[in-house]
């Protein structure tokens, strides 16, 4: 495997002649020198790596220059070696840039190659760079050159070693950073890929285990937000304990023990996430669905009415007519959202059809406005506007519904079901 070195120039020749010479594994086949370089007055610190004749001292306390170039020093050929001059060698947005930009070129040219990046010479902007470009680049290793100090001014000349950054830890940091940003927005699946390749590339024994809580967690409600809820459950049981109202209601979903109307309670959350990610048309499909899986919910448990298979005999005389006109020449008899409430709002003394008859006109606005959506029969994307104006009214209908069929049916919630969680330790 190629070993490619970029390393800053600036100061003392010595650690980068360490760096770029050095024998074994680490021993670089190829190495880019950035330099700063002052182009009005032709000097900078690309003279140390390739300036003609004597450009480096032996000593600081040389009057002048009495060793030969970097290059030379290293023995390194033309071949084996680039020297990228930064004018604005105090900017750091310019020395980072150069930095990343160096190693994406070489990632094109040179995808099986080992880049290492090292921080050690050049000004505070330029090794500041270069160290934040690597920790970007994720794949490029950093280090250093190190040394015996005898003062706080200058590592003793002689005693240069180069050895690798401790950075796993901050890599750690930078992406849980980063896995945060996207939890906050309901993003738990990509949340977990990112911790999925933190955890394969930089966890250490201080931190695999919080990668190991925050990346299954992040699947556990991954898996919730995509209804999978006995996935779900069995990834949240090691942590159970810090989610108990999650747990509950998952609980109470895969066991079918709890009020009956808990998928239609998580639909209502599922569309405020995708509303969160500025998905109107996913937000208003999951409504959609909230309204008629209310209705179904409440035939099949009040009623024993299945309206995926309806029986005629079950329904009121008044509904006979439209339910019969739904049959198909062959399977079951399905009703639709609409007929649906209908027959519940036909049925004698029924509280939830009461509830529905006032509201039949804004439940049909809705549900026109659905239909015209791309997602459904039309061609028009629901905007934000169309979801802001619709939502508080089907939110408002579907949990009104939900708590009458509960007085109904003299039932209550064990738990409230809140938001799904989008910051833990």
């Amino acid at each position: 495997m190629k070993t490619i070195l970029i390393i800053t120039v600036g100061g003392s020749h010595e650690p980068i002649v360490a760096s770029a010479k050095q024998d074994g594994p680490n021993k670089p086949d190829f190495v880019h020198f950035l330099c700063s370089a002052d182009w009005g007055k032709t000097k900078g610190s690309y003279m140390q790596v390739e300036g003609p004749g004597m450009v480096n001292k032996s000593h600081f306390s040389q009057a002048q220059p009495d060793l030969p170039n970097i290059i030379t020093l290293a023995g390194l050929s033309a071949e084996q070696c680039e020297v990228h001059k930064i004018e604005h060698f105090d900017d750091l947005d310019e020395c980072y840039l150069t930095s990343l930009r160096l190693m994406e070129r070489l990632h094109q040219e040179h995808p099986d190659a080992r880049l290492i990046a090292d921080y050690t010479g050049g000004t505070k902007s330029m090794t500041a760079g270069l160290a934040a470009a690597a920790l970007d680049d994720r794949a490029c290793e950093i280090r250093l050159v190190a040394g015996l100090r005898q003062n706080t001014e200058k590592v003793t000349s002689g005693t240069h070693f180069a050895r690798p950054a401790k950075v796993w830890n901050t890599q750690v940091e930078r992406r849980m950073r980063s896995a945060q940003g996207l939890i906050e927005r309901f993003d738990y699946a990509a949340a977990a890929r990112l911790l999925e390749d933190t955890a394969a590339n930089f966890a250490s024994e201080e931190t695999i285990s919080q990668l190991q809580r925050w990346l299954t967690l992040c699947r556990a409600f991954d898996a919730w937000d995509r209804f999978e809820h006995g996935v779900a459950r069995s990834l949240l049981q090691p942590y159970r304990s810090a989610f108990v109202p999650y747990a509950i209601f998952l609980d109470q979903v895969t066991d079918g023990e709890g009020y009956g109307f808990e998928l239609v309670e998580d639909l209502l959350l599922n569309a405020k996430r995708r509303a969160a990610q500025r998905r109107f048309d996913d937000s208003v499909g999951r409504l959609y669905r909230a309204v008629e899986l209310t209705a179904q919910v409440w035939l099949k448990t009040r009623h024993g009415i299945d309206a995926a298979h309806v029986d005629i005999k079950a329904v009121p005389e008044i509904m006979k007519a439209r339910i019969d006109s739904a049959r198909r020449e062959t399977g079951p008899i399905k009703i639709s959202l609409l007929l649906a409430w209908d027959v519940i709002a036909a049925l004698p003394g029924d509280s939830l059809g009461a509830f529905f008859e006032p509201q039949r006109s804004k439940v049909m606005d809705f549900l026109t406005l659905r239909n015209f959506s791309l997602f459904a029969h039309g061609l028009r994307p629901i905007t934000e506007h169309d979801y802001n104006k619709t939502t508080v009214f089907v939110e408002g209908f579907v949990q009104g519904a939900i708590d009458l069929g509960l007085a109904a049916l003299g039932k209550k919630r064990k738990s409230i079901l809140h938001q799904l969680p989008i910051k833990w330790e």
